[in-house]
């Protein structure tokens, strides 16, 4: 063969290669190990990939996390949510599950792209960044909210007013111990309160690393606790009755919790004791944190633990308050109890629309 003729050969041959990797088709393709319905898609595409010359790149998303957290960003590029596996995009639709006529509409998506020559899936994700930055601010507003929320319960700024009387009861002279004491107190809270946090959201993440299929029914299940929770609260302003349920600390629980309180003699027992009433504290502000450890748990661990330290500096503010009030002499313990009293309701008034606007922006898609 003449050199320059093979030469020329090798070049068309290169061009020709470009040109069809060039009208190759992408589909990205996201499954998990073990589930049947992927199997059936992986059987599928492989059928049909040289037919239309397929580039499929696939995801893992049972084991890798980053995997998760790109279908999740790639899904709401689409307008969708990660609702389970087999998650399929072409061109400029995607497709969830698998079945016989779930495999014909691919197919003739495939088909369309051929024709119209559709942009990557991947061209949808370019904006991925400026999307992620709307959503940490949607995450911030909404952690700061529910935080708020859980901060001004009732249940949590008695049972503190119960720790600063049973301090004020041993020596009224000694405010130190009563600034100590407050301080040992709420951190006790803090402290319980972000390992509860964390043992929340590894409890979703492990939900969602198991059951991804039911993952939006997860999520949907909690805007509906946020917004009856919500409800409940708006109840007790129009009708209130203490110890309600999932909004107050139960009243079969309230002398329990102030014997404890009244053992409190020193700084350290207020802090061990801080501990063990965080117990009593969960009846009445578990709702709006299970919603947070549920928002945060799409996050990966690094990124979600500071909103979760946010939402709890948030959460023990009002106690710090109520401490340094009654240490600086501005307010008395009975002040602070009576203000609550006084306010109770309109406390659950706001609390109550803040939980109900949140489930409701959960539902819509909007956190």
């Amino acid at each position: 063969m003449n050199k320059g003729l093979f030469l020329l050969s090798i070049v068309f041959l290169i061009s020709l290669t470009s040109v069809l990797a060039e009208n190759s088709t992408d589909i990205v393709v996201f499954y998990g190990d073990g589930c049947p319905h992927c199997a059936d898609l992986e059987v599928f595409l492989e059928d049909i990939k040289d037919e239309y010359n397929l580039n499929i790149i696939s995801y893992e998303v049972y084991s890798d996390e980053s995997n998760r957290h790109l279908a999740t960003v790639m899904a709401e590029e689409y307008g969708e949510s990660f609702r389970g596996v087999p998650m399929t995009f072409v061109g400029d639709d995607v497709f969830i599950g698998f079945s016989d006529k779930i495999g014909g509409e691919i197919e003739e998506k495939i088909k369309e792209c051929i024709d119209e020559c559709c942009d990557s899936p991947f061209d949808k994700v370019k904006s991925c960044e400026i999307k992620e930055d709307k959503k940490e601010r949607l995450t911030l507003g909404a952690i700061v909210a529910l935080a708020v929320a859980d901060s001004i319960n009732p249940c949590a700024l008695a049972v503190l007013a119960m720790a600063l009387i049973a301090l004020l009861a041993k020596d009224p002279s000694k405010k130190k111990n009563v600034l100590l004491g407050g301080l040992a107190f709420t951190s006790a809270v803090f402290i319980t309160y972000l390992i509860y946090g964390g043992i929340i959201i590894q409890f979703f993440k492990a939900l969602e690393s198991y059951f991804v299929s039911i993952s939006i029914y997860v999520r949907i299940l909690f805007a509906i606790v946020a917004i009856l929770i919500g409800l409940m609260n708006l109840k007790d302003f129009f009708k209130y009755k203490p110890g309600s349920f999932a909004t107050e600390m139960p009243i079969k629980m309230r002398p329990l919790a102030k014997k404890m309180i009244e053992n409190i003699t020193s700084p350290g027992g207020a802090f061990i004791i801080g501990i063990f009433v965080t117990l009593f504290l969960l009846p009445c502000t578990i709702g709006p944190y299970l919603v947070v450890g549920n928002i945060l748990s799409s996050l990966d661990w690094i990124k979600s633990f500071p909103w979760l330290i946010l939402y709890n500096i948030i959460f023990v503010l009002p106690m710090l308050i109520v401490t340094l009030l009654v240490y600086f002499g501005m307010k008395r313990v009975e002040d602070v109890t009576g203000w609550k009293d006084k306010h109770i309701k309109l406390l659950h008034l706001v609390a109550g629309i803040v939980l109900v606007l949140l489930g409701l922006a959960m539902l819509i898609g909007w956190i």
